[in-house]
């Protein structure tokens, strides 16, 4: 054989090899059509793909799996992946033939590391909990988390939280540091930041947050996500580890204010397990929620905003120690005042003239929340 002969032979070879590898379109279009529906996916939208036959419970499991398994390594939102678990649950779901549904019937969600999980370590973000013949493995589920799988919600994963809770940031010394889904360098905020990123980066629909500080509304601010703090005693907070059993609350994180309405229509309720969410009083907004979520809701409604927020006066709530005279301790807070910068002042405004739009009265006055709020609490017993 010459070798001209030999190099058309491998030519005609990498030619036919070229052609077999080449992906066909109509194969690559269902990826890339599962893509487009379920980036961002809410549940009302989820229920409807489901009602179309469009994909299973397990195909939209799966994806939120595969979401995982790439992005995870970057994010560092999950802890614990339930895929096992996951899969299984999905399994279940597309076996059920007829009848009625749960409210989050096939929806994934991701519920925090402080929250328990049957037969799972609840870490709560810290690494004493994880050490070997150590566990703190839950012997049930959290009352919230057996009410979210009774609504048919599918566990993918335990979102990574700071240590106990403690932490204003997220990172962890059982798991590591959570980055922000919009831009890893920066911070999701604390201490339900694992659950904002798992959102925010497409892991799963749907989580729960706890707070005790604005530990689910900072968070869920950074990420254009909604998280309810709701009144002491909606919701139990039984199976959850504690960091202030007077304060300590927990709630949904969402994509909309419609998602998390159903998920708090499903959390909420009386529990034997939490004396709070006893007896609470007739006049309390009982569910359900979602039929709130309407044109004109706010219509009448006044919000009130402190102003010493637009005026950067809160940085003193990083602390001064209390041995600090009242002299330098002023002088500190006012060199440490830091006023919004442009750009974040003009996302601010537009929110409060989207309310006023809405309806809303919006008042900015020192009247709601004194400079004082925010000073009080910066002298720490240090």
């Amino acid at each position: 054989m010459t070798l001209r002969s030999i190099i058309a032979a491998i030519a005609t070879l990498a030619v036919a090899t070229a052609c077999q590898d080449k992906p066909d379109p109509v194969v690559a279009a269902p990826n890339a059509a599962i893509d487009r529906d379920l980036l961002d996916v809410t549940v009302p939208r989820l229920r409807q793909l489901y009602a179309d036959k469009k994909y299973t419970v397990t195909d939209v499991v799966n994806w939120h799996l595969k979401r995982i398994d790439r992005y995870n390594g970057v994010y560092g939102a999950i802890e614990t992946v339930l895929r096992n678990q996951a899969l299984a649950a999905a399994k279940r779901e597309d076996a059920e033939s007829g009848g009625t549904h749960g409210p989050l019937w096939g929806v994934p969600i991701v519920i925090k590391a402080n929250t328990s999980v049957k037969g799972q370590v609840t870490t709560a973000g810290w690494e004493g909990f994880t050490r070997p013949g150590h566990e703190l493995i839950a012997p049930k589920d959290a009352t919230i988390v057996a009410k979210l799988e009774a609504a048919g919600a599918i566990i993918v994963g335990l979102a990574n939280m700071p240590d106990l809770a403690n932490s204003d940031t997220n990172r962890s010394s059982s798991f590591g540091r959570t980055g922000n889904a919009y831009d890893v360098r920066f911070s999701p905020g604390g201490s339900s930041g694992g659950v904002v990123t798992a959102i925010a980066a497409n892991f799963a629909v749907l989580g729960n947050g706890t707070d005790t500080g604005n530990s689910i509304r900072m968070p869920a601010a950074t990420s254009a996500l909604f998280g309810v703090f709701p009144t002491r005693g909606l919701v139990s907070t039984a199976g959850i580890a504690p960091l202030d059993w007077l304060l300590d609350n927990t709630g949904p994180i969402a994509r909309t204010a419609e998602d998390a309405a159903i998920a708090l229509e499903v959390m909420a309720g009386p529990d034997p397990l939490d004396a709070v969410t006893l007896g609470s009083p007739a006049t309390a907004q009982k569910p359900p929620y979602e039929p709130a979520i309407e044109a004109g809701a706010l219509r009448g409604k006044r919000f009130g905003v402190p102003a010493f927020i637009l005026a950067g006066d809160g940085v003193p709530f990083h602390g001064i120690p209390a041995t600090v005279p009242d002299a330098a301790a002023e002088s500190y807070r006012v060199g440490a005042n830091m006023a919004l910068r442009p750009e974040t002042r003009a996302m601010f405004m537009k929110a409060v003239d989207a309310l006023r739009a809405a309806g809303a009265e919006v008042v900015i006055a020192d009247s709601i929340l004194p400079t004082g709020f925010a000073r009080a609490p910066s002298a720490c017993g240090l």
